[in-house]
């Protein structure tokens, strides 16, 4: 009696670790209430657009933890209990956020796991949501990734969406190591010729100063002016261009008339270095059912 009586106690705890209800809006439940009004509206406005013309849906949903389960566990349970996707077709897509172990997790129904495979869904995770996850940016990075995986799924059918095109996370990432490597190329590149005119011909510092301030200002200018026309990186023309203003700079700052012509006379040459809220209730699955297939991505 009491071993049946254990094990109806570990069968019930273990069913109400998944017992998640649907919210009335079914295509996004955030339970752990991370995401905007307008963010949740899209999803649902978007998912159900597409449930209507394909039968396919795509459901997110985040928690606050896991209560214990691995995410892939959480994952397959939930989208088994939801019924995401067409019954017969198994077209159902599932992205789920774990907020308190910080990972995400894209689970797969059967009918989708040839157009969208595990090392796929992997990259497009790496791409479109994680470098936002990363720093807490919720809703972008939900909306990206929902954007990103919308768009796969919507080919798949054919189906004609309005969603404005996703953008790579990485590359936007990549673009502001950019910028910031241009602002530091012109910092060092100051400061390394600001340390040159100072440390040449002492007796002329005033004279100096001039000559510096008055080319150095140019050379950014066309530094500046050539990066944004061309996109060139800022420390290659610093080396085609500015240096050789600099060297010039430096000098018209010596005092030829002390050297005598017997004797000789040298400068040593430098370098810089380049371095929804929606309509209503009565929205539920179509008993999808999902073969563990997917991928998980911490952040």
């Amino acid at each position: 009696m009491k071993k049946i009586l254990v094990m109806f106690i570990a069968l019930f705890i273990t069913t109400n670790v998944y017992a998640l209800e649907p919210t009335n809006k079914f295509y996004v439940n955030d339970y752990a209430d991370i995401l905007s009004d307008e963010t949740e509206e899209f999803i649902f406005e978007k998912s159900k657009a597409l449930d209507d013309a394909t039968t396919a849906q795509i459901v997110v949903i985040t928690v606050k933890d896991l209560k214990g389960k691995s995410i892939e566990e959480y994952a397959t349970a939930t989208f088994r209990q939801f019924g995401i996707g067409d019954k017969e077709k198994n077209n159902g897509l599932l992205l789920l956020l774990a907020l308190e172990e910080r990972q995400f997790r894209v689970e797969v129904g059967y009918g989708l796991e040839g157009d969208l495979p595990d090392g796929k869904t992997g990259r497009m995770q790496d791409e479109y949501i994680i470098p936002y996850l990363k720093e807490n940016k919720w809703d972008e990075g939900i909306t990206n990734g929902y954007k990103a995986f919308y768009e796969e799924v919507a080919k798949i059918y054919d189906f004609q969406t309005d969603v404005t095109p996703v953008k790579s996370a990485v590359v936007e990432k990549t673009e502001d190591s950019d910028e910031l490597n241009f602002i530091a190329t012109l910092l060092v590149a100051k400061v390394i010729y600001t340390i040159i005119i100072f440390l040449v011909n002492l007796d002329s510092k005033k004279k100096k100063i001039t000559h510096f301030s008055i080319l150095e200002t140019l050379t950014i200018i066309i530094a500046i002016g050539s990066y944004i026309v061309n996109k060139q990186p800022a420390s290659l023309w610093f080396f085609l261009v500015g240096t050789p203003i600099n060297i010039w700079a430096v000098l018209q700052t010596f005092d030829y008339s002390n050297i005598s012509t017997t004797g000789g006379y040298s400068s040593g040459g430098h370098s810089s270095g380049g371095w929804s809220s929606g309509g209503g209730g009565g929205f539920s699955g179509g008993g999808g059912s999902s073969g563990g297939g997917g991928s998980t991505r911490g952040f």
